[in-house]
């Protein structure tokens, strides 16, 4: 009897042994490295500026705390240097606060920032930075993943227009403007308001990725005409632009106007013509 006894205590010991080691709490080291993703940021002027290509660092302190490290060429530079970690059903949650340096050429400046964090894994992770002294009261959500297409290509878009029809060719206008918005459903409604060629309005244009760059179409109708005289005409749309948003062409196709007249919005000045 007193075998088996030793025998079961020994049995228990060594199950109790086994169960502290799978039990073993997370440390930092777990989540430690690189974050790729991008940021939607909001502040009292805007919402949801997006920006691709962002990369969050997690390196592991020797007190057990994380440092956390984001530099976003749009956004500045973050420190957050001794974030505590918790975890939760295998969730860890980060939390700290830290600073930051942002401003434009020679003009920078430092800022106090929070930052909390919601880790399941290093391919899905969120994180917010916020910034209460700047704009406001600025706040960068962090998400792993690729950017969604609507949101990346919300903006204005500034450039020169180049129009084509087949009573003239290559007929240029400066300082025009074209403004894109996210519908909420993955789809973009586009308003291009020009003094020289009309307004042109798309309510929901698709988007597709096509390798690095994102191709949008969509179709409406344009006013356009002289004093009294302006009726509406149908148009398609077409368009293609990088994630930057600085390399790019919109353009817009009537076919019943002018023989066929193709608007083409492009970034830049336009360039100079033969007098």
């Amino acid at each position: 009897m007193k075998l088996k006894t030793i025998l079961a205590v020994a049995v228990v010991a060594l199950s109790s042994a086994a169960c502290s080691e799978d039990e073993k709490q997370p440390a930092v080291a777990d989540i430690a490295g690189s974050y790729e993703g991008y940021t939607l940021a909001g502040c009292a002027y805007f919402q949801n500026t997006c920006t691709a290509g962002e990369t969050v660092v997690v390196t592991e302190n020797t007190d057990g705390t994380a440092r956390v490290t984001f530099t976003s060429d749009s956004w500045g530079e973050f420190t957050i240097p001794g974030a505590q970690m918790s975890e939760n059903g295998g969730t860890c949650t980060l939390t700290g606060s830290g600073q930051t340096k942002m401003g434009m050429g020679g003009n920078v400046s430092s800022y106090d920032c929070t930052y909390t964090a919601v880790i399941h894994s290093r391919e899905k992770a969120q994180m917010q930075f916020k910034v209460a002294g700047v704009m406001g009261g600025l706040t960068l959500d962090f998400t792993t993943g690729e950017a969604p297409a609507d949101l990346l290509l919300a903006g204005t878009y500034k450039g020169y227009t180049d129009a084509d029809c087949t009573y003239f060719q290559d007929r240029y206008t400066d300082d025009e403007s074209l403004k894109v918005t996210a519908n909420g459903d993955g789809t973009l409604a586009v308003l291009f308001e020009s003094a020289a060629w009309g307004t042109f309005k798309v309510d929901k244009a698709t988007v597709r990725k096509n390798g690095d760059n994102y191709t949008f179409t969509g179709e409406g109708t344009v006013s356009m005409g002289m004093g009294d005289n302006v009726k509406d005409y149908a148009f398609t749309m077409t368009g293609e632009s990088n994630a930057a948003k600085d390399e790019y062409y919109i353009a817009f196709n009537a076919p019943a106007v002018m023989g066929g007249l193709t608007v083409t919005l492009l970034p830049g000045k336009a360039p100079a013509t033969a007098e």
